[in-house]
Formats: C-alpha cells, sequence, structure tokens
C-alpha cells in the first residue's frame, strides 16, 4: 500500500513502501554541476544506512543518481582541561566520532527518466502560470500595501483568494504532485512560491500551503517595500528594528504605523511622518517605536 504525507505542501511528498530505506527523490533548483548535485546528494546521508538519491533539477531537465554511505571512520578527543567537574572530580576527555560520507555515481534507469521529464515539465508548465499571477497587482480594494497583511489574516485570506481566480494553477500543482506520485520512494520538491505586488510597490512571497476543498491556500512569508525593510507576518515586539521610510514617503509611514499599532506598539511620532523609526523593546508589554528624521 501506498501511503502519501504532505508535512508542507509540496515541501515533503513522501511514498512509504515496503524496504526499509527508500529511495530519495530531491529537488536541486542551484545544482547545475556533478559536484553540486553529489554535494545535495551527500547532505541527504545517514549513518550507517546506505540510501539511493535522485537529485533533480526540475528547471532544467537534469538528474543525477548516487548511492551516498556515512560511516564513523575514527575519534577524536577534545581534552577535558583538568577542570573540576563539579563532583570532586575532573572533567574527562571526550571522543567525537569523525564521519565519513561515500558517493558512487550510477545511470539513472529509464522507466524513472520518463517520469522525471514528465514532472520537470508539470513543473515548468506550472511556473509560467504562476508568472502570470505575479503579473496580476493586488487590487487597492484589498490592500494597498504589504504592510497592510501584517497582523490582519483576513487581509492575507483575502490576497490568497484573489489569486485563487487563476483556475489553471490548481490543475497544475494537481498535475504535478499526482507524476510525483509515479515515483517509488521519497519525493521532496520545493515549496511553490510566488511574489505579489502592490499599488506602493511593496512585495509579498506567499507559499502554497494546502488544497482545500478544491482552493488553493497561500501563507503569507515575508515581504520588502519600496525602501527595503523587511515585512513580516507579524509585528516582532521582542527585539530592536530600524525602519527606514525615505523613498515610500508619508503614505507608506502611514502603512507601516497602522500595522504597529495593530500588534500593540506604543508609539511616539506621527503617521504623516516620514524618515526613520527606531523601535526598541523597553520590557513586558513596553515596545516603543520613536520618530527621528
Amino acid at each position: 500500500m501506498k501511503y502519501i504525507l504532505f508535512t508542507s505542501f509540496l515541501g515533503l511528498v513522501s511514498f512509504f513502501g515496503t524496504s526499509a530505506e527508500q529511495p530519495l527523490y530531491k529537488e536541486c533548483s542551484k545544482c547545475s554541476s556533478i559536484e553540486q548535485f553529489e554535494v545535495a546528494a551527500k547532505a541527504e546521508s545517514k549513518l550507517n544506512k546506505p540510501l539511493n538519491v535522485y537529485v533533480m533539477n526540475l528547471d532544467k531537465g537534469n538528474i543525477e543518481k548516487f548511492k551516498v554511505s556515512k560511516v564513523i571512520s575514527g575519534y577524536r578527543t577534545i581534552p577535558g582541561g583538568g577542570e573540576p567537574d563539579g563532583n570532586g572530580g575532573k572533567v574527562p576527555d571526550r571522543k567525537i566520532p569523525i564521519y565519513s560520507v561515500s558517493t558512487t555515481s550510477y545511470g539513472v534507469e529509464q522507466n524513472v527518466l520518463n517520469t522525471f521529464y514528465a514532472l520537470s515539465s508539470a513543473k515548468n508548465s506550472l511556473k509560467n502560470s504562476l508568472a502570470e499571477m505575479e503579473a496580476d497587482v493586488v487590487p487597492t480594494s484589498i490592500a494597498n500595501s504589504a504592510w497592510d497583511l501584517v497582523g490582519a489574516s483576513s487581509v492575507q485570506n483575502s490576497v490568497s483568494d484573489h489569486y485563487n481566480q487563476y483556475n489553471g494553477v490548481l490543475d497544475k500543482v494537481v498535475n504535478l504532485t499526482n507524476i510525483a506520485g509515479q515515483l517509488s520512494g521519497i519525493v521532496e520538491i520545493d515549496k511553490v512560491m510566488i511574489e505579489v505586488s502592490f499599488n506602493d510597490k511593496s512585495t509579498a512571497i506567499f507559499s502554497l500551503y494546502a488544497i482545500i476543498n478544491g482552493k488553493l491556500i497561500w501563507d503569507f512569508e515575508h515581504g520588502t517595500d519600496v525602501d527595503n525593510n523587511m515585512i513580516e507576518p507579524s509585528l516582532s515586539t521582542t527585539r530592536a528594528e530600524q525602519y527606514v521610510f525615505e523613498k515610500g514617503g508619508a503614505s507608506v509611514f502611514s502603512d507601516f504605523y497602522d500595522a504597529a499599532t495593530r500588534a500593540g506598539v506604543t508609539f511616539i511620532g506621527s503617521s504623516g511622518s516620514t524618515g526613520r523609526v527606531t523601535c526598541v523593546n523597553k520590557g513586558i508589554g513596553k515596545y516603543i517605536c520613536t520618530y527621528t528624521r
């Protein structure tokens, strides 16, 4: 029996069979040289468990197969230094294992190649449809800025719903997963991501999380405004941050101000201000943002 497990949608698709170690099919969109494919395969090695790893660049239609083995080749000693151990004795020396990882390259079986080429074609077809989505700027009736997404799940969901009008994307995602299901083993495919734009020139990255009742569910990952300020799903009130509002001006500052107030931030300054804003944690429940020119 074959089971399919989605841990993060299209991030990890697992197919379990009966053998102890299933082959792994891993996407590596940055791999081009054989050395890069080999490094990607080595990263999946398991101690004393030889593993067949297929490394795939779906964008370019390249695939390499390796058998990866990891063993302990020796030990190195870390001296205890003679420091007291707190129990009347001395800290003992420690032995740390030294691991050796080896790879053997193999030719890819024809049936795997056939499925891989179909998977590569499906991935590139999906990318073309995603590019059409990305060209569609978020309507101002939904959100004027990526700052409007911060701490506002309803706005995030509205953006997700807006892009669900592209029905062809759903079909291509389903096709991609169906083809992946033809590979016997564990299949790791990069998460599907889109970068959407807003009227104020800010952008936001969304990742595909799931399909529920025939609808794509997109998660807001992070964004960037015109001044390159990082925009997170929720405004952090634990670490010091400095924001710059020079290119964006008063309008973008106002969007940031609204996001800050949704997070319960104490703000010293005016929502019509521009320039720089410094935010500092002053203790529990005391996160203060100060406007400075």
